[in-house]
């Protein structure tokens, strides 16, 4: 695979877990210093940089704050911003190439010197047209850069910049999230379940937790027989066979077992002939039959 394809593939965010006792703004600070390492080091490893550095200003200083590569500047050193490509760099605030230090009048030629550095590229970190940092790469080869190593150092540039901004803005948040976290009380659900119950007031209905549901309204509008207590609508005081019975002159209450008794006894009760009266009616018919054969038969 190659190495430029595992720079598109790099991510620029890293979280790292407090440590015991250490404060928010502390594990913010590692966070930051842990990140800008990461890309110095891929800086210098995609590009074959001898050094790679990346300074932020402090106050008015621009102090080294990550390096990789035996070349860069040393962690916690103050960056020279006042002369060489790192002055052109932040006086036009714009990445700045050498391929020649030997024959580049911008460079210290001292310090190219003292650490064998032959090319290199300072691009400035902008913040609204304010520089904020810069990152460098220096080789120990002349023309060691190339278009390609030119929009990698543009691209983690701007990775840096944008770990910078959230680091800002994280140093931003802590006050008011430590006034928030001391100004918070006990949670919302645990001071309502320890407020007092109102007093029910005078006059006030009380539920009863056994209490039965209302009946619907169907069902409320549904009455009773008065003679045998059978269900009926609304407007019918006896139900159909009570009034087919010829009961409905009488009037009973709907409680009184013995009526809905007596009107079943009562649709019960038929004479001989209406229970026989099949029978009666086939004995006839055969009877008159057997009188037409035996006159037939004379």
């Amino acid at each position: 695979m190659d190495k430029y394809t595992i720079f598109d593939q790099a991510t620029t965010g890293i979280a790292v877990a407090p440590a015991r006792g250490e404060s928010m703004a502390d594990a913010a600070q590692r966070d930051l210093e842990a990140a800008l390492q990461l890309l110095a080091e891929r800086a210098q490893y995609l590009t074959g940089a001898s050094g790679a550095s990346i300074g932020l200003r402090e106050g008015g200083e621009m102090v080294c704050r990550a390096g990789a590569g035996p070349a860069a500047a040393e962690v916690g050193v103050e960056i020279e911003a006042g002369s060489g490509l790192t002055a052109e760099s932040i006086r036009s605030c714009q990445l700045v190439r050498c391929d020649h230090a030997e024959g580049d009048s911008r460079v210290n030629r001292e310090s190219c010197h003292e650490l064998g550095v032959k090319s290199a590229m300072v691009m400035p970190l902008l913040r609204e047209q304010e520089v904020v940092g810069v990152f460098e790469l220096v080789a120990d080869r002349e023309s060691a850069f190339e278009e390609r190593d030119v929009a990698a150092l543009i691209r983690l540039a701007e990775m840096a910049l944008t770990v910078v901004e959230l680091a800002d803005a994280a140093q931003r948040a802590l006050p008011e999230i430590s006034g928030s976290e001391r100004d918070q009380g006990v949670p919302e659900k645990t001071i309502a379940a320890m407020e007092p119950a109102k007093p029910i007031e005078v006059g006030q209905e009380l539920s009863s937790t056994n209490a039965e549901p209302p009946a619907p309204a169907e069902t409320a509008q549904i009455g009773s027989c008065e003679a045998c207590g059978f269900p009926v609508s609304q407007g019918r005081t006896w139900c159909v066979d009570c009034e087919q019975a010829g009961r409905s002159a009488e009037r009973k209450p709907s409680g009184d077992a013995s009526a809905f008794s007596h009107l079943s006894a009562m649709g019960r009760e038929e004479t001989w002939f209406q229970a026989h009266s099949y029978t009666l009616g086939a004995l006839l018919v055969a009877a008159l039959t057997i009188a037409l054969l035996a006159l037939k038969l004379r």
